[in-house]
């Protein structure tokens, strides 16, 4: 498997000549087959302008080159109708938003795993809460423009793993009671309200606390009712006010797939 790192940027090789016909500038990622279709060479402004090769004519994909038969497989983009498609879906999954199935907001997509024999997504890896997460390409339900909706991954089972792999063996074997502080209900109410503190208020977790920060000075691309009924309006800068009327998972990811781009 490669990451996508180690595939844009390659040089592009001619078997038929021994020449270098280009570089790898991007790749065109097909969202419903999960697969690498296309690979665009010197990428100029216009998309439109610009040469492809269909994966199907890549002989290898090594960690110096790939290798083409020959240039003339070397397509121009204005030529082939479902390049055009693919590149007008724009789906690019790194930098998307990790959406569960259950509509839980996790983390953010910062690669891809492709194999480089077949040209399918064989994983994405993303980050969560500060974990880095890889997730098989058979858990992934949707590869959107704005999100990558998953199941079969829970934030909070994997933050228990994480706490369990921490703790000390030496806790759970028979050791003398010195130093014990006693817990009493007083400081057992004390304990879970300071953790719910640190879970946030409204229910969410620490990255959907700071796509929340994210949204302040953004604006949006249409008409969005916050959960206190107010109306964030398109081309409207969102305020630190208005995110406290944000209260819903539902009204968090409206936002976040209507945010205006930079």
């Amino acid at each position: 498997m490669k990451p996508t790192k180690e595939i844009i940027g390659l040089r592009i090789i001619s078997i038929a000549d021994g020449t270098q016909a280009g570089a790898v500038k991007d790749i065109v990622l097909n969202p419903q087959e999960k697969t690498l279709d296309f690979v665009i060479v010197d990428q100029p402004t216009d998309f439109l302008g610009a040469k492809i090769i269909a994966f199907k004519d890549i002989l290898g994909i090594g960690e110096f080159a790939m290798t083409i038969p020959n240039p003339g497989v070397i397509q121009d983009v204005a030529q082939n109708t479902e390049a055009q498609k693919l590149l007008n879906l724009d789906t690019r999954v790194i930098g998307t938003k990790v959406l569960t199935k259950k509509g839980q907001l996790i983390g953010e997509v910062t690669e891809i795993l492709l194999d480089e024999e077949t040209g399918r997504i064989s994983a994405c890896i993303f980050e969560s809460n500060g974990q880095v997460h890889e997730i098989g390409a058979e858990k992934v339900i949707t590869l959107g423009k704005e999100l990558l909706i998953i199941e079969g991954f829970s934030a909070e089972g994997e933050k228990e793993k994480q706490q369990l792999s921490n703790v000390d063996p030496v806790v759970n074997s028979i050791t003398e009671p010195t130093g014990v502080q006693e817990v009493t209900p007083a400081t057992a109410v004390q304990e879970v309200t300071s953790a719910k503190v640190e879970e946030g208020d409204k229910g969410f977790n620490l990255f959907e606390q700071r796509q929340l920060q994210y949204f302040i000075g953004k604006m949006v691309e249409k008409d969005i009712a916050l959960d206190n009924g107010n109306i964030l309006r398109a081309g409207e800068r969102i305020t630190p006010e208005m995110i406290s009327f944000i209260t819903s998972r539902s009204t968090l990811m409206e936002i976040t797939s209507h945010l205006q781009k930079n």
